[in-house]
């Protein structure tokens, strides 16, 4: 299932247990990839107090989610057109109204990402770092659960914390892992190994590596410059492993998702914790 072919946006959460693995970063060069594929994309920026996706992205939103919230105001109408017209629906920094939200409330705006529709077949959700309950339910109104891991304990440990709940909490069984910060393939296919298997030891849930993203030299002077590198490097290894991932999880070949399970939470079958 496809995005360009549902009446919603197919919605892909990017996650990753721990902060400083470059989770946004490969939200937005993933959601550019998409674009400049064909799609219409939007992206989310779920981390809503401490959001920084618009800084990743190079652009500079007028509006936030703030302007959304207890007014007449669609999600779409605050978007911000980014690089190659992708949408950007952006959170907040440092803005108390955004730092508590109630379950009710982030439901809510979870089940408004349907209205994206006329502007978005994909809606990339770029989660906050952690596995608090904003995090469980934004990642569980997405079709695909993507979980991001770099060849770290600490990034081992915290990843493995995120699937745990996800999996036995909101009955997450399928999750694409992308390893960040690899020397080559061969490098992103042990530190995948390892960290199955580490899994695999406590949790009957379904891993998939759908992709390994270098740190090479092209990748870090769009960090710096904040010029997400499919823009600006487009031939470098770093951008050419990112459009293969949207190629991977988008494609005809794509790894299992767990069907009915947004259309589930969207319904509000999931209770106030």
């Amino acid at each position: 299932m496809t995005g360009a072919l549902s009446k919603r946006p197919y919605k892909i959460a990017v996650s990753s247990g721990k902060g400083g693995v470059g989770k946004t970063n490969i939200s937005v060069n993933l959601a550019l990839a998409l674009q400049r594929a064909g799609h219409k994309v939007a992206l989310f920026d779920a981390d809503l107090a401490l959001a920084n996706a618009h800084i990743v992205m190079g652009a500079h939103p007028k509006k936030t989610l703030v302007d959304a919230l207890g007014e007449e105001v669609s999600l779409a109408e605050i978007a911000t057109e980014g690089p190659l017209g992708v949408k950007l629906i952006a959170g907040g920094n440092g803005l108390a109204e955004l730092m508590d939200l109630s379950h009710e409330l982030r439901h809510q705006i979870a089940k408004s990402f349907d209205q994206l529709a006329p502007i978005a077949d994909y809606l990339i959700i770029d989660t906050p770092a952690g596995i608090e309950s904003n995090v469980v339910d934004f990642v569980s109104v997405a079709n695909r659960k993507l979980i991001v891991v770099v060849g770290e304990p600490a990034a081992f440990i915290d990843a493995y914390a995120c699937i745990k709940v996800l999996h036995q909490t909101a009955g997450v069984n399928h999750f694409d892992v992308v390893v960040n910060r690899v020397r080559d393939d061969a490098h992103g296919e042990d530190v995948f190994r390892r960290f199955k298997a580490i899994a695999a030891k406590f949790l009957t849930c379904n891993l998939y590596h759908v992709g390994s993203i270098p740190e090479d030299a092209q990748m870090l002077k769009s960090i710096g410059a904040c010029s997400p590198v499919v823009m600006s490097a487009p031939q470098s290894r770093s951008a050419r492993a990112l459009e293969a991932l949207a190629k991977r999880i988008t494609g005809p070949h794509a790894t299992p998702v767990d069907e009915g399970a947004a259309e589930m939470f969207a319904a509000g079958t999931q209770e106030d914790g």
